[in-house]
């Protein structure tokens, strides 16, 4: 069983943990010992945040419900860590690690050329090609182009818009820490970081920026 996942999880707080398992919105199964020695095992109902306290709720799988505050946990464990490995490694693992999905270099490259046809823009890929041979890395820069897409799409909608977008004439998605968009000459440059879990709702962002650069 491969757990090198486990090695880019970021430490954190009991207190940060629960608040970030509250807002993945989904069941974990968490583990508590509290400072008077009391050992829960359950679901985390709800969080309270209070001028000087954090109020939890707990479900266990008896369905008994406990409440407590959080200063209280003295220690927290997860029981099933893959199931948020995104969340705990700050989206260095890239992908839920269950997923299925897959596809492979020579799929990516297919799957892109069709994309530039809809686009009738030539879109480069310039991707370390190391970095490539990782599947998520290979899957991420597909959400990327599909993102791309969705965003085109909303941006011409406005006239204007799509007159000047008409004027470029490729696009370079490139390998970077930071996530900036630019316009040199008639080159739309996106700058992501592949390796990393992409932003939520891309295809907005990319649409503010990319109305930014045009």
């Amino acid at each position: 069983m491969d757990t090198s996942y486990i090695n880019k999880f970021k430490a954190k707080s009991p207190a940060a943990i629960i608040d970030l398992i509250f807002k993945e919105k989904e069941e974990v199964a968490i583990t508590l010992t509290l400072k008077n020695g009391t050992y829960l095992e359950g679901f985390i109902v709800d969080v309270l945040k209070e001028e000087y306290q954090i109020a939890v709720c707990l479900r266990t799988q008896n369905n008994e419900v406990f409440f407590f505050n959080v200063q209280e946990v003295c220690l927290l464990g997860i029981k099933y860590p893959k199931q948020i490995a995104v969340a705990l490694s700050d989206g260095s693992v890239s992908r839920p690690i269950n997923s299925n999905e897959t596809i492979s270099g020579l799929e990516l490259k297919r799957w892109v050329n069709k994309q530039q046809e809809i686009l009738n823009v030539p879109i480069n890929l310039s991707i370390d090609k190391v970095a490539l041979q990782e599947l998520n890395v290979r899957l991420n820069c597909k959400d990327i182009v599909n993102s791309l897409l969705q965003a085109v799409t909303l941006v011409c909608n406005d006239s204007m818009a799509l007159d000047i977008w008409k004027t470029i004439t490729s696009i370079t998605i490139v390998q970077a820490a930071n996530f900036k968009v630019k316009k040199v000459d008639n080159v739309l440059e996106i700058s992501i970081d592949t390796k990393k879990a992409l932003p939520e709702k891309l295809e907005n962002i990319l649409v503010e920026k990319i109305e930014s650069v045009l």
